[in-house]
């Protein structure tokens, strides 16, 4: 999920077996594309990932007093501190290269589905990253204060997609976490590809296999935004697979209208054209 090796390749597909999802019940709204994006993808994390983001300097002192914290509801915080210093090396974030290694070390590979939700867990701000705080809050709140236990977690964080609130959440969490940085306000194109394949499946949701190839061929978008994340997965869960009961005039982003132009242009025979307004319909009522 996160990457660190161009040799690394795609290995989302594997992960199928781990989705099991539940529509989160969002709102959609009418908006417009960002015109601009970034060109990177998951693939490419660790190279564009070079600086060190803020307040990565060293602070022993607040180390020394989270150490000295004590147990804190049956759980180590000294257990969670030593753990973190392990891999960040003095540096109060876990880098690319140090999450790499805790996720060799947890036996997981850092491209499943359930490296996110740890993610989701610890409430990491940006991909590849694990700031100290986040990351003792996280174990703590897990309860967890070392690997053993963090594994244990780990086979069963699947079953959590199974939960509604729970899905929805991660399922927004993913589009802010997996941005290149905290201020862009869109994913590239390749990056919401790969977020998608890695969230939803096409059994549960029919409309994700053909939204994904239309935003391959479209030209118009460089990035999906947020108001376009959150509202694909309400028009999968809600819009019949024929279009029936999709209204042109309803408050769908336009990405989404335009994609349902293209599929029906795709599929002529398949897919129903638009509703006829019922006033035409009942025009010669009024003759």
């Amino acid at each position: 999920f996160f990457s660190f090796s161009v040799d690394m390749g795609s290995r989302l597909s594997k992960k199928s077996s781990s989705r099991h999802q539940v529509a989160p019940d969002a709102q959609p709204k009418k908006s417009y594309s960002e015109s601009e994006a970034p060109k990177s993808s998951i693939r490419s994390s660790l190279e564009k990932k070079t600086h060190t983001p803020a307040n990565t300097s060293n602070s022993s002192s607040k180390s020394k007093k989270n150490q000295e914290a004590g147990e804190a509801s049956g759980v180590s915080r000294r257990k969670i501190q030593d753990l973190f210093d392990k891999y960040a090396d003095g540096k109060d974030t876990m880098g690319p290269e140090a999450v790499m290694n805790f996720c060799d070390d947890l036996e997981v590979d850092p491209e499943d589905i359930a490296v996110l939700i740890l993610s989701w867990h610890f409430k990491a701000e940006t991909m590849c990253y694990f700031k100290q705080q986040e990351f003792i809050s996280g174990c703590e709140s897990l309860k967890c204060d070392n690997l053993a236990k963090l594994k244990a977690c780990l086979k069963q964080f699947p079953e959590e997609l199974k939960d509604a609130q729970k899905f929805k959440e991660i399922y927004e969490f993913a589009f802010l976490w997996s941005r290149e940085s905290t201020d862009k306000k869109v994913l590239d194109i390749e990056t919401a590809l790969e977020m998608l394949e890695l969230l939803l499946d096409e059994e549960t949701y029919p409309f994700i296999g053909p939204f994904c190839t239309f935003l391959k061929e479209q030209k118009s978008y460089k990035g999906v935004n947020k108001d376009q994340w959150v509202s694909l997965l309400e028009f999968c869960k809600t819009i019949d697979q024929d279009f029936g009961n999709y209204d042109e005039n309803g408050s769908w982003p336009v990405m989404l209208d335009e994609f349902v132009v293209w599929t029906r242009e795709q599929n002529p025979d398949k897919y129903c054209a638009p509703q006829v307004d019922s006033f035409l319909q009942n025009e010669n009522n009024f003759y």
